[in-house]
């Protein structure tokens, strides 16, 4: 019997008054440890001297930028120096970079009053009495161990700015698709001149020689400030041009509806004096935080460039011709906008609408067919196996990315590059979600950048905003290597695998695809070829894990075969725009069967359910290939397939007797936590009160985020765990946390420092997985609760509206002998607990 997932609908019931806890003990990082103190006292004293020499001699005023990096030990939140030292009324911390980084906004005056207390801290150890063991242990003061946490203290200067040289940046702007502009983050952006007298006459040197210093490179210098959020680093771009006009310095931003392209580009200046002038000024101004060439985006189609070789091919058949089922007007049907380049005749009648901005000469239409005759047809054309949702979806094309082999037809429809792009995105994507209702968009293009593990992208930043506003998803391709980059075939022995992997580079994640609000997607390989690894990572699937805290990619799907074979090709069919079929390969052509599972899911239930819930249902299901399951290949799965392959939407939500899986949608508000209290399956409770069975919890949270921050961008950290009642050695009733990080390596290497709960227990990642079996039973009492809680960065608020979440909470009986589903439906109703089918909860519930 169908066993649907079941929503809990009266999650107010179950909020209670938040226990924040009295943070961490100090610690002293120097105990017993006397003359490495003073050592190191001396060090940090002297290198804020320094700091502060160099600050009180730079020719844009006494105001600069400071790092202070703090040694491994000392990155949790209780141990920063930011309530005695880095005090807020003291000195303002104005972002980061690496973890463990803090960039403070600085002047000598304040630097030298800190370097006073870092003198006056105590030199040596102190102890106390232990109040339970009574033996003695550290007792520092607050400035000793937020001294002994500091690993030096550095300028931010020109070596932290910028990472290409001139001839690079020439090399790399005359090339068309960039726009030819600079793209320069800032700690400030000046405000306009006729607020200035409101600041200090330090920052108004400040302001002032960076706006005079631009409008001194002279003729041609175009400054235009890019859209970004209220939490995001300004960014500006800079343009060299051959024009006689003087520089135009724009510092505000344009309008929101001002989406005319009503300007002509100058021809690009390659004069070599020019940019090392204008460079040099970027790299030595205080204001200017990073200098970056601009972002090319293309479609990373591998398949073209790969050789078929001669095999016994595939074991499934190539279909001769696309066989399309007829679209029925009189019923719904699943729906996907799908953002690329446009999408062929041979699919028209399931398009029901189309974003047309490109001109018919400068449509390049066989990538977006390809993708939109996988979401129409892909069963047919590949099988169950591969495409298990049933054929037909209704497409919204957004085709907005013009022909790759014209250079010069992109920056013709975005003058102000990249960035003018993605407006272009935002505006189609809320126009396909006001008429349409589309709120699943495919986008299978890259940036020809690696994320990098220190650094939120503007463009993945701009997509989260984009997503977020119109309570969407976006499932983006991983990105393809080159083919240089190409890894050899997935071998059979697992340790060659490893081997394979260790030897790889220029393999990682491309942009925008550590985006946090949406789905990055590997590609996997098909099955049905005699000598290659059916549903294996792809040879040029890239991997994660992009930044710092989380996985990345979020899932994977097959994506066709990196090693084409005569005659079956990647074994992966589709169309082209005239209604031949076609073989690729691609994490371009893996995204969209993701994304097709998710519009079913979206269609499959009514209402609108939350992007959270949305995005959980898939992460929650999903199953990690057999090929990646083995404990040899747990360190390297999640930077490959992320939590694994999402099963058919119907499988998703459809379990059977011996499980069930409850949904808790709701918000987590400042100083209130979640605890949700029930009774373990009566049938899986041994008379001594032992629970057994098996038990995964995820869990999806939209917090705030903030790109100054650097890696530490996430600044709420939303945790859940499944917890047993139990007593302490004293017999005072407590909650026993019961499951493991399904990434965690083993018990033995439980995290105990920030940095191995950030890496393997995924603290601070919205995306968060427990999992345990538990065949034998554990504990003594069947009293458990659904935990849901919130941990703040240092300084930082909760929203007033608190943070959406969806935990979903899956028991099982492994034997599958217990009737755990109606013996959980019988306690919850008897717990006053409402439930409901998810598919139709909507109806009386105002968040799914």
């Amino acid at each position: 019997m169908a066993s649907p997932i079941q929503i809990i609908l009266n999650q107010e019931n179950f909020e209670e008054v938040r226990d924040a806890g009295g943070g961490g003990p100090k610690k002293d990082f120097f105990a017993q440890r006397d003359d490495d103190f003073r050592a190191h006292k001396r060090v940090l004293v002297a290198q804020l001297d320094e700091v502060a020499t160099a600050l009180a001699a730079q020719p844009q005023g006494q105001i600069g930028y400071i790092r202070v990096i703090l040694c491994r030990e000392a990155w949790a939140k209780s141990h920063r120096p930011l309530r005695s030292l880095f005090r807020p009324d003291r000195i303002a911390l104005v972002g980061g970079g690496d973890l463990g980084e803090m960039y403070f906004e600085a002047c000598p005056r304040t630097l030298r009053a800190i370097a006073i207390d870092i003198a006056g801290a105590e030199e040596v150890t102190r102890l106390k009495p232990d109040p339970s063991s009574g033996r003695l242990i550290p007792h520092p003061s607050m400035i000793k161990s937020e001294v002994g946490g500091i690993d030096r203290i550095e300028l931010y200067g020109p070596g932290d700015r910028r990472r290409f040289s001139v001839d690079e940046a020439l090399n790399w702007l005359a090339n068309p698709m960039t726009g030819s502009s600079y793209q320069i983050e800032l700690f400030e952006v000046p405000p306009p001149r006729s607020q200035w007298d409101a600041a200090d006459p330090a920052r108004q040197r400040l302001y002032a020689t960076f706006v005079e210093g631009l409008a001194e490179i002279g003729h041609g210098l175009t400054v235009q400030r890019l859209q970004t959020t209220e939490r995001d680093q300004p960014q500006l771009s800079l343009r060299l041009g051959r024009s006689a006009e003087p520089a135009t310095v724009r510092m505000t931003l344009s309008p929101s509806g001002d989406r005319k392209r009503t300007r002509d580009l100058t021809p690009f200046d390659p004069d070599p004096g020019r940019h090392r002038r204008l460079l040099a000024f970027l790299d030595h101004h205080p204001l200017v935080r990073r200098i970056e060439l601009p972002p090319i985006l293309t479609r990373t189609i591998i398949g073209d460039r790969l050789s078929a070789r001669s095999s016994s091919g595939p074991n499934r058949v190539r279909p001769d011709k696309a066989t399309l089922p007829n679209r029925n007007t009189t019923r719904t049907y699943p729906r996907i906008g799908v953002v690329d380049g446009g999408i062929g005749a041979s699919l028209s009648d399931w398009v029901i609408d189309r974003w047309e901005i490109l001109d018919a000469g400068d449509v390049d239409a066989d990538h977006g067919t390809f993708i939109g005759g996988l979401v129409v047809g892909g069963a047919t054309l590949n099988g169950t196996e591969i495409c298990p949702e049933p054929d037909g979806v209704e497409i919204v094309d957004v085709a907005v990315f013009p022909d790759e082999d014209k250079p010069r037809a992109f920056s013709s429809y975005y003058p102000d590059g990249l960035s003018q792009f993605f407006d272009e995105i935002e505006y189609a994507v809320a126009d396909a979600k006001a008429r349409h209702g589309v709120r699943v968009f495919n986008m299978s293009l890259n940036i020809q950048h690696q994320a990098t593990p220190d650094h939120y992208g503007f463009y993945a930043s701009r997509l989260d905003a984009i997503a977020e506003a119109n309570n969407s998803v976006f499932f983006l391709s991983a990105g393809n290597t080159t083919p240089q980059g190409l890894r050899s075939e997935w071998p059979q022995d697992e340790t060659q695998a490893l081997v394979a992997l260790a030897s790889a580079r220029n393999d990682g994640l491309l942009m925008p695809a550590e985006s946090v609000r949406n789905v990055a997607v590997a590609a996997l390989n098909p099955p049905g070829y005699s000598d290659i690894v059916a549903f294996a990572p792809a040879r040029y699937s890239r991997r994660g894990p992009g930044l710092r805290a989380g996985v990345k990619p979020d899932l994977a799907h097959v994506g066709g075969s990196g090693s084409p074979q005569s005659p079956h090709g990647h074994g992966l069919f589709s169309m082209k725009p005239d209604g031949d079929v076609c073989d690729g390969c691609g994490t371009s052509y893996a995204s969209p069967l993701v994304a097709k599972t998710a519009a079913v899911l979206d269609q499959s239930i009514e209402g609108e359910i939350s992007r959270e819930t949305l995005i959980g249902l898939l992460l929650h299901h999903a199953r990690m290939p057999d090929v990646l399951a083995s404990k040899t290949h747990s360190s390297v799965a999640r930077d490959l397939a992320g939590f694994g392959v999402p099963p058919s939407a119907n499988e998703i939500l459809e379990g059977d007797d011996h499980q069930i899986t409850l949904v808790f949608a709701s918000r987590v508000r400042r100083d209130q936590q979640i605890a949700f209290r029930f009774v373990w399956p009566p049938s899986m409770v041994s008379p001594d009160g032992k629970c057994r069975g098996s038990a995964k919890l995820t869990l999806v949270s939209t917090p705030p985020l903030d790109s100054r921050f650097g890696s530490e961008f996430v600044r709420v950290n939303i945790d859940a765990a499944l917890q047993q009642e139990d007593l302490d050695k004293q017999g005072k009733l407590h909650w026993k946390g019961r499951l493991d990080p399904v990434y965690l390596p083993g018990k033995s290497d439980a995290p105990t420092i920030e940095a191995e709960r950030i890496e393997h227990g995924l603290k601070w990642s919205p995306v968060k997985a427990f999992a345990k079996t538990m065949p034998l039973g554990i504990g003594k009492s069947s009293n458990w609760r659904l935990f849901v809680g919130y941990l703040t960065r240092a300084g930082e608020q909760i929203p007033d509206d608190g943070v959406p979440f969806t935990a979903l909470l899956t028991i099982s009986d492994p034997k599958r002998s217990a009737p755990v589903f109606n013996d959980m439906r019988q306690v919850l109703n008897a717990q006053g607990v409402r439930i409901e089918d998810i598919r139709t909860a909507a109806r009386i519930a105002t968040r799914v």
